[in-house]
């Protein structure tokens, strides 16, 4: 008899531990549409399940600078007792397209919703690409080797990889070496700075021969502009190993003597127009203007020059993707001249 009562306390027991805790609920699936999970709702209301697109607007597909327009949308809320609302309100997030938007947003029943789109830059479009760009003849600097050291502008970024370098060396048919890597500094406050890459191209083509060497001001530099802006040295300083390259001023130096001691060639340094608009860019164009004048260097200036900086709207809408970034055609139509004009004997 004992041994029947222990059986079947312990047969209570382990029910006891298998049992679920009490007041805990099932697991419930996450919602099936990109929206939060709903919460509890007063008495009486619908709890949102999920929101679905149903009918696309009628444009998709846009150039940079039309106006989105959702007409055609259609949005249906679906909630968890099965009910469904059709063509429920929203309100359009975004008027302008611009030439990185990948989608437009509307805000329905206080959700955010993303509709894709497809984002034309007119300004990349193939009768502004370098292979549509004819070679002059009689080229003065046809053969002669030009090297370009940068960051995403040099190299093209938002053209397809397609900079004024690459227009300036087809046109003339020179030969291009474009060293350029996007979000690099010319100091060393980034890794895989100008400098260190320069000195990494010296060092594995020692027998290179440049015949014009050409450096970017970078717009990456910037943000280190209020503690790294640093200083020129006075006139008699000019070997490479003297100049303090974890600063904007030391790097822009370091880099000018080493290309001199490397390749006694003319040296050139271009700014970006005025454009991008930050205080901090400017202190460093006024840096580079004393530098400049204690080398002898030439500045390609798109920066002060206020006649190449009066364009219309349609024009930065067609040459640029941002304050920074050109397109193709901003590179070949609005870019090029000034460099030719730097660069052509």
């Amino acid at each position: 008899m004992k041994r029947f009562v222990l059986v079947v306390l312990a047969s209570m027991l382990l029910a006891a531990c298998a049992a679920p805790p009490a007041n805990v609920p099932e697991p419930v699936e996450e919602p099936s549409a990109a929206v939060e999970a709903p919460t509890a709702a007063p008495s009486g209301e619908h709890i949102l399940d999920k929101l679905q697109v149903v009918s696309r607007p009628n444009k998709v597909d846009y150039f940079a600078g039309e106006t989105f327009d959702p007409t055609g949308l259609v949005i249906n809320a679906f909630y968890q007792d099965g009910t469904v609302e059709e063509n429920v309100p929203w309100e359009s997030n975004t008027t302008v397209i611009t030439g990185k938007m990948t989608s437009a947003t509307v805000t329905c029943m206080d959700k955010e919703l993303r509709l894709s789109l497809n984002v034309v830059r007119e300004g990349n479009l193939p009768q502004y690409s370098v292979e549509n760009t004819p070679e002059v003849e009689n080229s003065p600097v046809k053969g002669q080797t030009f090297f370009w050291l940068g960051s995403s502008v040099t190299y093209g970024v938002d053209s397809e990889q397609e900079s004024m370098a690459d227009f300036f060396c087809k046109k003339y048919g020179a030969i291009m070496i474009k060293e350029a890597v996007s979000g690099t500094t010319l100091s060393t406050n980034k890794i895989n700075s100008y400098v260190e890459r320069l000195d990494q191209y010296i060092a594995d083509h020692p027998d290179t021969h440049v015949d014009a060497f050409i450096c970017q001001l970078s717009t990456n530099d910037t943000y280190f502009v209020g503690t790294k802006l640093g200083e020129m040295l006075s006139d008699d300083v000019r070997d490479s190993a003297s100049f303090d390259v974890g600063t904007i001023c030391g790097a822009i130096e370091y880099i000018i003597a080493r290309a001199k001691e490397t390749w006694d060639c003319p040296i050139y340094f271009y700014t970006n127009p005025a454009l991008i608009g930050k205080t901090e860019y400017k202190l460093m164009v006024d840096a580079l203007y004393e530098i400049a004048e204690k080398w002898e260097i030439t500045i390609i200036d798109m920066y002060r020059d206020e006649a190449f900086n009066d364009i219309t709207e349609a024009q930065k809408i067609l040459y640029m993707t941002d304050t920074i970034h050109a397109t193709k055609a901003g590179y070949r139509d609005w870019w090029l001249p000034k460099f030719e004009e730097a660069l052509l004997p």
